[in-house]
């Protein structure tokens, strides 16, 4: 865990924001900075400054080995001053690769509900693997882009052709998935649902819309979208430098088309918002006009 804030400090363990166990101290100190706790299962921590300031905590990235980008959504601030809980809504990429202790994390959330955006040949191809405790997996194919309609091998050998693609995947998303988001938001307001993960195979593209939705419509702002959304590069290490170690022998020009492609880049995610804001009137009117989000129920089920 990371500790931001100076002067004494203790840290017990929670089940949820209003339970914590004061009982018994999991760690102290005074120094900033991170301080390794290791847990089996998955814990919410309450941080106590000089037995009067408290603040919730959890761990961002989970401790994964079959998936890099397994993560909570918790613990961001809204533009209202309240506060996402942590560990009721989770996003990743593909889980086929999750091991029998990821299974075990994951059981000790416990994670009930898990929306697959991949299409059938993707699942057929790499099956997910989840937890004993999941009760519901639920598919919602979607498929953006059309490559039929550009040329592959001229797309992968102009970076800008990449970029661009990767936009217009975007502007797909907002425009012509309507039904499957909203299907998504069905599940979010069930509390019976939850904790829920919700995944494609990157966990970039069709999750990171689905994950600046789900921000969008408990008040969090565009900045700390944009962040939570660029997370993912570091998540999963996609830079440049690492294309071309990876595809280098390819040349250069084809691993920058590959970086394009396996990377989040802010005009993505901020081409979907321009024809949110645009074409809907911004994205409260989206939520609500488009998908039936009931932001007042959201915000009830989700923020503290």
């Amino acid at each position: 865990m990371e500790v931001l804030k100076e002067g004494n400090w203790k840290m017990y363990a929670m089940e949820s924001v209003d339970e914590a166990d004061f009982e018994e101290i999991l760690m102290e100190g005074t120094v900033v900075g991170t301080h390794v706790l290791n847990t089996s299962g998955y814990v919410q921590y309450c941080f106590e400054w000089e037995n009067v300031s408290r603040g919730v905590a959890a761990t961002r990235k989970l401790p994964i080995e079959g998936q890099s980008n397994f993560r909570d959504l918790g613990g961001y601030k809204t533009k209202d001053g309240k506060y996402v809980k942590w560990g009721l809504v989770f996003r990743s990429g593909k889980c086929n690769e999750l091991t029998d202790t990821d299974l075990a994390y994951l059981g000790t959330i416990p994670l009930k509900t898990v929306i697959d955006f991949r299409y059938e040949d993707e699942k057929a191809l790499e099956p997910d693997r989840v937890p004993s405790t999941v009760t519901k997996q639920i598919a919602y194919p979607i498929t953006p882009g059309n490559l039929s309609s550009i040329n592959t091998s001229q797309m992968m050998t102009d970076p800008v052709l990449a970029r661009q693609y990767m936009i217009d995947i975007n502007e797909d998303l907002v425009i012509n998935f309507q039904e499957e988001y909203t299907k998504f938001f069905e599940n979010l307001q069930d509390e019976t649902h939850l904790p829920l993960m919700f995944h494609c195979t990157a966990g970039k593209d069709r999750a990171g819309f689905a994950a600046a939705l789900f921000l969008s419509s408990l008040g969090v702002d565009r900045e700390t979208i944009m962040e939570d959304y660029l997370l993912t590069n570091t998540m999963v290490g996609a830079s440049l430098e690492n294309m071309k170690e990876i595809y280098g022998s390819y040349g250069d020009t084809f691993a920058e088309c590959m970086y394009y492609v396996y990377s989040v880049q802010k005009e993505y995610i901020g081409k979907a918002f321009e024809i949110i804001d645009s074409e809907y009137d911004g994205v409260e009117n989206y939520l609500t006009n488009c998908l039936n989000v009931d932001l007042a129920k959201m915000r009830e089920l989700y923020l503290y």
